[in-house]
């Protein structure tokens, strides 16, 4: 058997459906049931039944998915002490940003990775939060930042921050957003992130709350993308409260305060099967020090 078998079968029990285990692992639908199909073929027993909602394990699947998931921790345990003989940490990791690299502290943290480890590689993905955590999950990315908690088993999180969110417009638009109300609100175009994002459920909570129905609506998949299009009049849209005074301060945007701020929490996420990599553990400390976190 191959351990890409093993992910695929591992992806279908938690996801429960095939297509979404081929989210999980880049795989195809029909891709996804040949692994599965070769899997049962092998081992000569059947791993799910068809149900009404997508599929189940059976007893022997419930059986195996426990032993599946302790052979791919262990192959990523060989691995990390492979590229570590020699007492240097080496090889490389894939790092899931969801904001921009500054928030983060990137910067310090590579400096840290270079200055401690120089052989270390890092691969970093600017990425939604749902989709850093996806690509976690399926060991696409070994580690990342994401917005809002974490509602897998199979992760791991470490809260950093609690950064604030507002509705900002363009500075000419002051004194309409001081006083716009629901009616108003809604015949601006607004910059909404798309979906696997935790910035698009809080502008849709907003939108029902407040019984907002934007006029029209550009998605982008990235904060990046959003500041310009506020900045320059384009469209209403939310920022991190440090952005938003920034530019409150240099008279450069506005903000709505009907819809007043609200938290996001922040978190580091990795797999629990790594916890114990020393890839992972020098990761995890730079990551503490840089946000200025207590042992």
């Amino acid at each position: 058997m191959e351990l890409y078998q093993l992910k695929t079968f591992v992806a279908v029990a938690e996801e429960g459906n095939f297509t979404r285990a081929g989210k999980r692992v880049h795989a195809s639908q029909p891709a996804v049931s040949a692994h599965i199909k070769a899997l049962e073929d092998e081992l000569g027993v059947r791993l799910f039944d068809r149900v009404a909602r997508g599929v189940e394990l059976t007893h022997a699947g419930e059986e195996l998915v426990h032993d599946a998931i302790e052979v791919l921790a262990a192959a990523n345990t060989l691995e990390a002490r492979a590229v570590t003989l020699g007492g240097a940490v080496t090889g490389q990791m894939t790092l899931g940003l969801c904001a921009d690299p500054k928030y983060l502290k990137v910067s310090g943290l590579l400096n840290q990775i270079g200055e401690r480890f120089p052989r270390l590689n890092l691969k970093l993905a600017m990425s939604p939060s749902g989709t850093v955590l996806n690509e976690i999950r399926a060991r696409n990315m070994d580690a990342g930042f994401v917005f809002s908690g974490n509602p897998y088993g199979d992760l791991t999180s470490i809260k950093l921050a609690d950064p604030l969110y507002c509705v900002m417009g363009a500075a000419h638009m002051e004194q309409d957003l001081a006083k716009a109300g629901p009616e108003e609100l809604s015949a601006y175009t607004w910059v909404v992130a798309t979906s696997n994002s935790p910035l698009r459920e809080l502008q849709v909570q907003l939108f029902n709350k407040y019984g907002i129905i934007p006029a029209q609506i550009i998605s982008v998949n990235s904060e990046e993308l959003m500041r310009p299009l506020v900045v320059e009049g384009k469209a209403l849209g939310v920022m991190r409260d440090d952005e938003a005074d920034t530019l409150l301060a240099l008279n450069k945007g506005a903000e709505c305060p009907l819809l007043g701020r609200h938290s996001l929490e922040m978190n580091f996420v990795y797999r629990k099967s790594q916890a114990e990599d020393p890839s992972m553990v020098m990761l995890i400390d730079i990551v503490r020090k840089e946000w200025g976190l207590e042992d």
